[in-house]
């Protein structure tokens, strides 16, 4: 086939690949998107749809601040729904090191103008009455967090991108970075070259495996993450909030009448992607309700009602871990033209509006607000390059995340 050209090549079609490409082309780039599977079919549909404002970090606190009120006016702005229930979140902490970093995000958030405050076990209660505290040291509440549909948010940008005249091409995998002298000039696919001056390796569990073939390594481990939703419980409404506890890494809120449930356990499934057979689907992954059950087990004095309640969906995907739980977003030093936007830590499908808003600026514009650069891959630089230290750092990032 003769070979096409484009402004921009996005590579892996989830929540942080179909983001950038919306915003590319509504900045008016000429945008390919191109997937080895169906668009916006692999982990991106099987995450939880939280939003959480809060983060001890002020550039992310910014940015999930920025993409929770994108996902609430996505109908205004994208024309489709993403499900979005504005029903604030519980987080609750039970020792001194879990109050202190409760705490820390609490303030980070007053400081950029989220609402934000701490509330009495008997409120959070009320708000949830299927959560029980116990004796919990401290209980932050966030009133314009939310969840949404999971389904809805990468094919919704995908939707709209297309309209605005991306070209969409999916079950087109990235058999290879195209380069001359240090730049990227396009991608090597079975349907032939794309020529282009840049290209985002947005390839989830993919992101790491897509960089090494051009020679770049990327500090990222896939992990496997689950969740469960039981079937309908008497009592559990939309709009009750999000329930997190931080020393448990647990998370709880409504879906289809019942809860979902998921949680970080201590020694996570490492995955390795490269070892994926050509073709590989998400939808393949072998998964553990056992997990899941442990975790339930752990703290079912909080969540009594999952004594009794039966499950009727059991999902997992395959997120990419960084050593600092931190996203990758940005330029990727050593191939010019060459951005990546990978690193979701289980959490990029509520970072994605603004994740992608951001990067395309950076791209189109050369620079973004807030400045990616904290986020960039040269934090990494000089470390991790020992496979078995990069694997413990990015287990130990998700084991019990809301602890770190």
């Amino acid at each position: 086939m003769p070979a096409q050209t484009a402004g921009v090549v996005v590579i892996g079609s989830g929540a942080f690949g179909a983001s950038t490409a919306y915003h590319l082309a509504r900045r008016g780039a000429d945008v390919v998107l191109l997937d080895q599977h169906a668009l916006g079919s692999q982990t991106s549909p099987r995450a939880a749809g939280l939003t959480s404002k809060a983060d001890n970090m002020p550039v992310m606190a910014r940015l999930r601040d920025e993409a929770c009120e994108a996902l609430a006016h996505f109908e205004s702005t994208m024309g489709r729904s993403v499900g979005f229930h504005r029903s604030g979140s519980l987080k609750a902490a039970y020792t001194e090191a879990g109050e202190a970093r409760l705490f820390q995000g609490l303030d980070t958030a007053r400081k950029l103008d989220i609402e934000a405050e701490l509330v009495s076990p008997a409120r959070a209660e009320q708000l949830a009455p299927h959560f029980k505290p116990g004796r919990a040291r401290a209980i932050g509440y966030v009133p314009s967090d939310g969840w949404l549909d999971p389904a809805k948010v990468a094919s919704g940008f995908i939707a709209r991108a297309t309209e605005l005249g991306a070209r969409m091409m999916p079950f087109t995998p990235a058999r290879e970075l195209l380069q001359v002298d240090g730049r990227v000039v396009g991608v090597a696919t079975p349907r032939g070259d794309i020529s282009a001056p840049v290209v985002v390796d947005a390839a989830g569990a993919w992101t790491a495996r897509v960089a090494a073939a051009a020679g770049i390594a990327l500090p990222l481990v896939p992990v496997r993450h689950q969740l469960f939703i039981t079937e309908p419980i008497p009592g559990v409404e939309p709009l009750q909030p999000v329930v997190r506890l931080l020393e448990a890494s647990v998370y709880v809120r409504h879906e289809q009448g019942g809860l979902l449930f998921g949680g970080y356990e201590d020694r996570p499934r490492v995955i390795d992607a490269g070892a994926w057979p050509p073709g590989f689907d998400i939808a393949q992954l072998d998964l553990d309700l056992g997990v899941l059950r442990a975790l339930v087990d752990e703290v079912i004095e909080h969540f009594p009602v999952l004594r009794t309640a039966r499950v009727a969906v059991h999902r997992g995907g395959a997120p990419t871990m960084t050593p600092d739980g931190r996203p990758i977003l940005g330029r990727v030093p050593g191939l010019d033209g060459l951005y990546v936007a990978s690193g979701c830590c289980v959490g990029g499908l509520s970072l994605s509006p603004a994740a992608g808003r951001a990067l395309a600026d950076l791209i189109v514009d050369g620079k973004s607000d807030p400045d990616l650069a904290p986020l960039s891959v040269e934090r990494f630089r000089g470390r991790w390059e020992d496979a078995a230290e990069l694997e413990a750092a990015c287990v130990g990032q998700y084991a019990r995340k809301y602890t770190h």
